[in-house]
């Protein structure tokens, strides 16, 4: 676990002092409205605001505001504000001066705090998209352009790129001793997305192949889990996406061949065993779901794609498996679990322990999300928008879930963010308000890069881009 926690604090990004006169400048001119209505509700001048407005609606009306001064020092920030304000009557408007304090659970010396801070105070629904891009923050939201998630087979750069945001997330989770040992990850672009057509199964067991030979460098065992067949009688089996996955597990290219890259990484999983030799288990094994599948010396289980099946339920050898792994401390991780009941006329996964199902489904805590967003009438084209959340390293900030509109244009594409939820996922109403119904046109000009561009650089300069926001009515969105 030492070899683990340095490589992941090795990936830590370098944190850049606050520039006070910088971060002044980019409230003032992209954050005008949110701060208004922010300054309002939380100074004095929202209250005074309402007295002189309360026989005559409109005859005091703050306009605008700018902030004047920004003073980050120990468990607290202060904000000095300057309101312009429309008084009826008088040609030329007032100012008022009001002041903010912000009060810290930690010392707020770096950009990345004051974003974080500013998120969690102030952070509305159209809010987080433009502090996102607060200057000196780090850049640990973008998406590359070009992705083309709609189109499947996916080049291997696309592939690589998730399975490597993946693995990044869940390695900074299990070095974490804060967060949680039960975690789940959730990755569905249309090629890991059990629901549709494009799923392929090779993709989900390479990037179960990348994560567990990650944990394997790093000196940690882990335990690819795939559930067994359930149910009784005529109704035995296992869920149709599941099937043949433990056999593919064993026979696929791992490396671990004599002369190999990883060589004996599965012990003796791939070897033909000759008479009186004892199979040996490496650091990466297979096991199926059960408390008995827990060993003493596995470090991490990842249960591939945990569900129910009409007739069975995985609740009581995924809950079993679950208590053994956390009282032995022992990280236990499920991709893409769907965990939902499903009804059958035996009365299994009924009304009766539904509130407990339910509230184990919920106790897993969320290291990875990522899914697209479609139109409420067509299914998986086209791709409006997405929403992603990865971790952050050290866990010190709140999770960040990053909402994303596509451009696209001249045969380029581009996600931008239009909102940012710290803790949470962006509800239907809030996907809504904030993401077109349709794809917006890019046009652009290619200057010193583009949100979200493979570099990491979060400085844009994109011209006559048609790219606002509508309201519309609330569809249904997968």
């Amino acid at each position: 676990m030492r070899r683990l926690r340095a490589a992941v604090a090795s990936r830590a990004p370098v944190r850049t002092p606050i520039d006070g006169a910088q971060v002044m400048a980019f409230l003032n001119e992209c954050w005008g409205e949110e701060m208004l209505a922010w300054v309002l509700r939380e100074t004095d001048i929202g209250k005074l605001a309402a007295t002189k407005n309360m026989w005559s609606r409109g005859s005091w009306v703050p306009e605008s505001v700018t902030v004047n001064r920004l003073d980050a020092e120990g468990a607290s920030i202060d904000l000095g504000f300057t309101v312009t304000v429309k008084e009826r009557g008088r040609p030329e408007p007032s100012f008022e001066q009001t002041t903010l304090c912000v009060l810290t659970d930690e010392p707020c010396e770096t950009a990345d705090s004051l974003r974080a801070i500013l998120l969690r105070c102030c952070g509305g629904a159209d809010t987080g998209g433009v502090l996102l891009r607060l200057p000196g923050a780090t850049d640990d939201w973008s998406l590359p352009n070009d992705l083309w998630l709609n189109s499947t087979p996916y080049p291997r750069s696309v592939r690589n790129m998730f399975y490597s945001d993946v693995k990044e997330a869940l390695q900074a989770a299990v070095a974490d001793p804060s967060c949680s040992r039960k975690m789940r990850i959730y990755v569905a672009p249309p090629e890991l997305n059990m629901e549709m057509d494009s799923y392929r199964v090779g993709t989900l067991l390479e990037l179960v192949r990348e994560v567990a030979i990650g944990f394997a460098e790093h000196g940690l065992k882990t335990r690819v889990c795939v559930q067994g067949s359930m149910g009784a009688g005529a109704f035995t089996g296992v869920p149709r996406v599941l099937s043949g996955v433990r056999k593919v597990l064993s026979m696929m290219d791992w490396a671990a061949q004599p002369g190999e890259e990883h060589h004996g990484l599965l012990g003796t999983e791939q070897t033909t065993l000759v008479d009186g030799e004892e199979a040996t288990e490496g650091l990466v094994c297979f096991g199926a779901v059960g408390a008995d599948e827990v060993g003493d010396d596995d470090d991490v289980l990842l249960v591939i794609a945990p569900q129910s099946m009409v007739g069975a339920s995985i609740y009581e050898p995924l809950k079993e498996m679950a208590d053994a792994a956390v009282s032995r401390g022992k990280a236990l991780v499920l991709l893409n679990p769907l965990l939902q009941d499903r009804q059958s006329s035996s009365g299994v996964m009924g009304v009766r322990g539904r509130s407990e199902r339910m509230a184990f489904a919920d106790s897993f805590e969320e290291v990875y999300h990522f899914r697209l967003l479609y139109s409420g009438t067509t299914f998986s084209y086209p791709v409006l928008g997405a929403v992603r959340m990865s971790r952050p390293i050290g866990g010190s900030e709140a999770n960040k879930y990053v909402l994303f509109q596509r451009l696209e244009g001249d045969g380029a594409e581009r996600y931008d963010p239009v909102g940012c939820f710290a803790g949470r996922e962006p509800t239907k109403e809030e996907v809504t308000a904030l993401v077109p119904r349709t794809v917006r046109p890019l046009r652009q000009r290619m200057e010193g890069g583009t949100a979200g561009s493979a570099d990491g650089s979060n400085g844009v300069k994109a011209a006559e881009e048609e790219a606002a926001p509508v309201r519309v009515p609330d569809p249904t969105w997968e």
